[in-house]
């Protein structure tokens, strides 16, 4: 009998052209943004290989034309690092439009580079990105309201649920039936895309995709509770809608607002700007100095490179002129530290308040996962600190000594890919959302039993 009467509610689901547009837009939104994630990622992928081929080939022009001096040779040279996307990247685009993924620096102060990146269209930028995570988190709310809202008020404003409850001895079940199918509409369409997003993107099926299901359907399930607490009510439909679409507006669009401006308040970051002020006053002043005192810091930093001679007669030397250039880095070290505590703090901000905002919880779990995120851009950057640091050790030897060019085996020194497995605040998610979903079901489930439905 239940399933007779499940698959007629069916049939009365399937006939209503308002809730068949809905799926269709959540397919076609999906495809979409499946669409323009990846090409945004292959878009970047294509920018690293090309940077590959050029680093070769600009390193053997310098060679060419400069390698009677290395020291010269390197104040052209750039080696580049690049952070390559993972696949789920094209899933959840995270912060990768507004970070650099591929930086290209010289051997000299690296604090004045490392901030380098693309010019972009702000607009462009404020908008966004479109990716299959932007319609799970925004889009997928819109329509389960749109299903969801005149559930219960419908039928009482048509006169019917006084009919049904006069019939009926549980029509409360009835109402559930209705629910239900609305539900397995929305968890097949979303199934659809995850199946869609596997073979598109090359998702492996492993841990990974699994914890982005579980996230992804506790996330719906949150909006259906919350949805079912609403109608739970008993209020008409258009203040069930209202009271729905303010609440999307407030988790989704106002509250991610209201944290970024107190982020921004509370951990202001002029550093950036003063960080590479400081590396630039700490190299140049010293043309006007006497070359011992960018030495005499040099060798603070470096003592094992004391044992090399320093060519005082020359009014210039590569040696000096790198010592001044690490001068600058050692000057602007505290204002870059300063920086990247202010960012980490930023992050833990963040990670702490999205606790009770379950929109920008499921985000920066998606991005965390995708490896798309602020903590994956800090640790690139120290990536590239550490990589910076070893190329100065292997070039400093050789150009105090004055070494040729050609005495180096630049075949080694290749486009550096750094590959970060994410993983997000996995647990955090899953409880948050538990949590308030547990919370709304529980509310809906009283209203319900004191209204007597």
């Amino acid at each position: 009998m239940d399933q007779r009467i499940y698959l007629l509610e069916c049939k009365i689901f399937f006939r209503n052209k308002t809730l068949l547009t809905g799926i269709l837009i959540l397919l076609i939104s999906g495809f979409a943004g499946l669409y323009f994630g990846k090409n945004f990622i292959e878009r970047q992928k294509e920018v690293i290989r090309k940077a590959e081929k050029l680093q070769t080939e600009n390193t053997a022009r310098n060679i060419k034309y400069f390698g009677k001096e290395l020291g010269l040779v390197l104040y052209h040279t750039k080696f580049s690092m690049a952070s390559e996307p993972r696949n789920w990247a094209a899933f959840s685009n995270g912060q990768r439009d507004i970070n650099p993924y591929l930086i290209g620096v010289t051997t000299l102060g690296l604090e004045g580079q490392l901030y380098d990146t693309d010019l972009n269209n702000p607009t462009t930028l404020l908008l966004g990105n479109m990716d299959l995570a932007f319609v799970f988190i925004f889009i997928f709310p819109l329509i389960i309201i749109a299903f969801t809202y005149n559930l219960l008020s419908g039928e009482q404003e048509s006169g019917i649920w006084g009919l049904l409850r006069s019939q009926s001895a549980t029509p409360l079940k009835i109402l559930w039936r209705k629910f239900a199918i609305r539900m397995a509409a929305i968890y097949l369409t979303a199934l659809v895309l995850m199946a869609a997003a596997g073979v598109y993107l090359r998702l492996a099926a492993d841990l990974r995709l699994l914890t982005v299901i579980v996230v992804l359907s506790l996330y719906l399930l949150f909006w259906f509770a919350l949805s079912f607490w609403v109608i739970s009510r008993g209020k008409s439909s258009s203040v069930n809608a209202v009271t729905l679409i303010s609440c999307w507006v407030v988790l989704n669009i106002l509250a991610p607002a209201l944290v970024n401006v107190w982020l921004t308040r509370k951990y202001p970051v002029p550093e950036a700007l003063e960080t590479v002020v400081m590396q630039r006053e700490g190299y140049h002043e010293k043309w006007d100095m006497d070359k011992r005192v960018a030495l005499n810091s040099f060798y603070r930093h470096y003592p094992q490179f004391k044992k090399y001679p320093f060519p005082e007669e020359l009014a210039f030397s590569w040696y000096w002129y790198f010592a001044m250039q690490q001068n600058g880095d050692d000057q602007a070290a505290p204002g870059a530290r300063s920086m990247q505590h202010k960012l980490t703090q930023r992050n833990d901000f963040t990670n702490a308040v999205a606790f009770i905002l379950p929109g920008i919880q499921t985000q920066l779990t998606l991005n965390g996962i995708a490896g798309s995120d602020l903590q994956q851009h800090l640790d690139f950057q120290q990536a590239l600190r550490n990589y910076h640091e070893q190329l100065r050790l292997y070039f400093y030897p050789a150009i105090f000594q004055d070494q040729p060019a050609k005495s180096i085996d630049w075949s080694q020194f290749k486009l550096k890919h750094y590959y970060e497995d994410g993983s997000g605040a996995i647990w955090q998610s899953i409880l948050s959302l538990v949590v308030f979903t547990s919370l709304l079901s529980g509310m809906a489930i009283y209203n319900f039993r004191k209204k007597m439905y």
